[in-house]
């Protein structure tokens, strides 16, 4: 907007995670890169919303505009309210940010799925799916093992829950070869002890 390479639409966030997490931003300026200028500018250029009934008002408001809305593998919250009314248009564009895991919407979408439950209800996917995959929040294998290396005390136990099982297994042999831990991972419905 900014360079004017988008009109002057409105701009919405519509997340209660990610309204707090700005709001940090904005009370903790020395733990981001962002200025000052930039900060104040979330602020001025986008609407974040935090009530429910204001969902329904964006919804309603026919409108052009960007709506920024969690859960970015579209599993839960408001985002489900924006795609049930918004997938099956032509004219809108849902785009996933981020990495999308197995069994979600987001994969299902990113794969091509001609259609998508959502509340029950089955909706033909007719708006335009684009994916930006260079955007996480999640840190990589090496930014992980970094972490792991700087404790002062080596943990007794690692538990690898989350992620794909090859990316999962290969993160599994870099803890054991650089730490000379064997992480624990533990499958759906095992029960684990952790003290």
């Amino acid at each position: 907007k900014r360079e004017i390479r988008i009109p002057d639409i409105p701009v919405f966030m519509d997340s209660p995670m990610g309204a707090s997490a700005t709001n940090i931003l904005n009370r903790y300026p020395d733990w981001h890169k962002l200025t000052a200028e930039e900060c104040d500018a979330v602020f001025r250029d986008i609407k974040i919303i935090s009530d429910y009934k204001e969902t329904k008002k964006v919804i309603e408001d026919d409108r052009i505009k960007i709506v920024i809305a969690a859960s970015g593998m579209l599993t839960g919250g408001r985002v489900l309210e924006y795609l049930a009314n918004y997938i099956t248009d032509n004219r809108n564009t849902v785009l996933l940010v981020g990495y999308q895991a197995e069994g979600t919407r987001g994969r299902a979408l990113r794969s091509g799925a001609r259609e998508i439950k959502i509340f029950g209800k089955y909706f033909p996917v007719i708006a335009n799916v684009q994916e930006i995959s260079s955007l996480s929040a999640h840190a990589d294998q090496r930014e992980m093992i970094d972490w792991l290396k700087a404790f002062t005390k080596k943990p007794g136990k690692i538990y690898l829950v989350h992620g794909e099982p090859a990316a999962r297994d290969a993160f599994r042999m870099k803890i054991l070869y650089e730490l000379n831990i064997e992480p624990i991972m533990p499958m759906q419905n095992d029960e684990c002890e952790l003290f």
